[in-house]
């Protein structure tokens, strides 16, 4: 539906096919000019365009015909390299926007830093070609900016030309947020991104400097006082009858092995520690003691930089005034505590090897040396003779420090590999190596041999990964027999196929599960398809605030995280195979960015190291509740959150 200069959809379809549906339908949508103001520029563009992206829409679109916009821009953008926009955004949630061409619309997704106007630059080369795909899904889609990300999931990518108009539209608005631009042009090369007003962005804490917020820090006394007050709560466990590891002691003991190790009892699976107790492994990832962002040449939008290092650690800062220099052992006990008292039992992936070496929680490690950031897409070449002496060497060194480690529950084998579902896309960029690489020679004698065929060259991707997990796999059980094979942490709903193949070499699989619960349709395909017990490596539901993105999935305030957190655990954990999932993740991702730009409010801690206090209650009500809840004795939580994905 139209009404005034905005689109209302409802329809059950995905964003960019109904996008493309409209356009197709209505040729161009020449949006209303009542909210075109003077430009108060002096080269490119000669309007000043106010957006209001209604709380009230799922979709709020907006189209704008660039001869309205900025008339002195070509049709043809084929020599040009950057897109160049002056602009305000008053949230941090993330627009989408693009050039309508003579193919149709081209969106990327475009997170600017918000509350201030800056200069931001779009690399044109992302709307005409897809990625080159990476070592995992992040690394693959996620572009760091100075001022921000851009993320370039979306599929649409061609030639610019034909262009008549620019789209900019954003899912389920949060507090209907704005965007004003006031200049528009081109440019061949980068002409830097820039802040274009007086002031820092982050403050002297680590905190969004243009916004304030109940609870935002403005004094280190304020912050000291909130330490103080949370330390007087930790020395209680939320679980009481539980084991030295975490297993629950009034669950039926099973046979104690001295590792973990997983079983099936009364038709559900369960980990079972050490002592031969039950255990659900709940987790949090990259439970670390630094938060780092790149500060190089970008250095004036911090307050309170220390050093010229080239990078910001404002959670390591604000850590050091709360235990001071060199007291790392201090920040250690506190976070375990916090785990007891919270409920959490694991220290999930990419967490401090520090704590890890406390030997005080469980624990989970990724196996290492398995060249995976340099196969194609993340397949590695296993057709090289060297391959099997590499790993068997990196896991032989793994497996030396924890082969005897009781507080270790397994290993991942990897993460979010790019490529299911892309296969004839990686044959082909396997089929661009030199002539000497082993995986080219494998893969043209397998298509000489049964035909050069879309199902062909899928069959010997297929083929392919699984003598890459059968090496892997009987490379760590030799080495280390005592822990299990925690699985590949796929980053999407796979194939059966795929399934079948893993199902071989696991002992557990993982996937990692972005949406308002585990999806049960792709656990029963799991179920039917491998028969094994299933973690969740990562999950979380986040807010767009206080400088920060939500992250994948998108909830409207605080009280409404809590509560998908609740619902995700209770609905998952109800389901017999489903033994993990690991929160990611354990503090806020920084406000400026990680090294891929990912700036996601997303912790379980802000980063003054003070917890989201919504977050804890939901977290120790469904934390006490979870034994009973698998064991199929007790509804799980049923209160849906508000449906906001972005």
């Amino acid at each position: 539906m139209l009404f005034g200069n905005k689109l209302i959809v409802n329809y059950p379809l995905s964003i960019i096919n109904y996008i493309l549906v409209i356009m197709n339908k209505y040729l161009i949508l020449i949006i209303g000019f009542a909210c075109i103001l003077p430009f108060t520029s002096c080269e490119q563009s000669k309007k000043t365009l106010e957006m209001e992206f209604s709380s009230s829409e799922k979709l709020a679109i907006y189209t704008w015909a660039l001869n309205d916009i900025a008339p002195e821009l070509p049709a043809d953008w084929s020599a040009y390299n950057y897109l160049v926009l002056e602009m305000k955004a008053s949230s941090p949630q993330r627009f989408s926007i693009g050039p309508v061409t003579a193919e149709g619309l081209l969106p990327k997704n475009i997170q600017p830093f918000p509350g201030a106007w800056i200069r931001f630059t779009i690399p044109l080369d992302y709307f005409r070609e897809p990625p080159a795909s990476a070592m995992d899904m992040a690394a693959t889609y996620n572009k760091r900016r100075k001022l921000g990300q851009i993320n370039i999931h979306t599929p649409q990518v061609g030639p610019l030309t034909g262009i008549d108009s620019l789209t900019f539209y954003m899912y389920n608005p949060v507090n209907s947020p704005t965007l004003e631009i006031r200049s528009i042009s081109l440019a061949m090369e980068d002409p830097g991104e820039a802040l274009l007003q007086e002031g820092y962005l982050v403050d002297a804490f680590g905190q969004w400097a243009t916004k304030d917020w109940l609870g935002k820090v403005k004094s280190i006394e304020e912050l000291q006082a909130a330490w103080q007050a949370e330390d007087a709560h930790l020395d209680t466990p939320l679980l009481q009858d539980v084991s030295q590891y975490g297993g629950y002691k009034s669950g039926l003991q099973q046979k104690a092995t001295g590792f973990f190790r997983v079983e099936k009892v009364d038709d559900r699976w369960w980990f079972i520690d050490p002592e031969g107790y039950q255990f659900l492994s709940v987790g949090a990832d990259c439970i670390n003691a630094s938060v780092r962002t790149t500060t190089e040449g970008r250095e004036f939008i911090f307050d309170g930089l220390k050093g010229s290092d080239g990078y910001a650690d404002y959670y390591y800062w604000n850590i050091q005034k709360r235990y001071g220099e060199g007291q790392e052992q201090n920040w250690i006990n506190t976070a375990i505590k916090r785990m007891h008292h919270w409920g959490l039992n694991t220290i999930a992936n990419w967490s401090s090897r520090e704590i890890i070496a406390s030997d005080r929680i469980p624990f989970v490690l990724t196996l290492p040396g398995l060249k995976l950031h340099e196969g194609i897409m993340g397949l590695p070449d296993v057709y090289d003779p060297q391959y099997a002496e590499d790993i068997d060497q990196s896991i032989g060194e793994m497996a030396d420090r924890y082969k005897d480690n009781p507080w270790l529950l397994g290993y991942f084998v990897g993460n979010e590999q790019p490529w299911p579902g892309q296969e004839n896309l990686l044959c082909d960029r396997i089929l661009a190596l030199d002539d000497k690489a082993p995986v080219k020679q494998a893969l043209r004698a397998y298509v000489e041999k049964n035909g050069d065929t879309p199902r062909n060259r899928e069959l010997f991707i297929l083929e392919t990964f699984d003598r890459f997990l059968e090496l892997v796999n009987t490379t760590l059980k030799k080495h280390d027999p005592n822990h299990l094979n925690l699985g590949m942490r796929f980053g999407g709903h796979t194939t059966d196929e795929l399934l079948a193949i893993t199902g071989k070499h696991f002992d557990v699989f993982s996937f990692n599960c972005y949406e308002m619960q585990p999806s049960v349709s792709f656990m029963k395909r799991i179920d039917e398809q491998t028969g094994l017990p299933i973690i969740v490596g990562e999950y979380h539901f986040g807010v767009p605030d206080r400088g920060m993105a939500a992250g994948i999935v998108q909830v409207a305030d605080y009280e409404e995280r809590g509560k998908a957190y609740r619902f995700y655990n209770e609905q998952g954990y109800s389901h017999p195979s489903l033994i993990g999932a690991h929160w990611f993740q354990w503090i806020d991702q920084a406000n400026t960015g990680r090294m891929d730009g990912e700036n996601y409010n997303i912790g379980l801690l802000d980063i003054t190291d003070r917890p989201y206090p919504e977050m804890l209650k939901a977290m120790q009500e469904t934390h006490k509740r979870l034994l009973d809840i698998h064991k199929g004795e007790l509804t799980p939580y049923d209160v849906k959150p508000k449906e906001l994905n972005n």
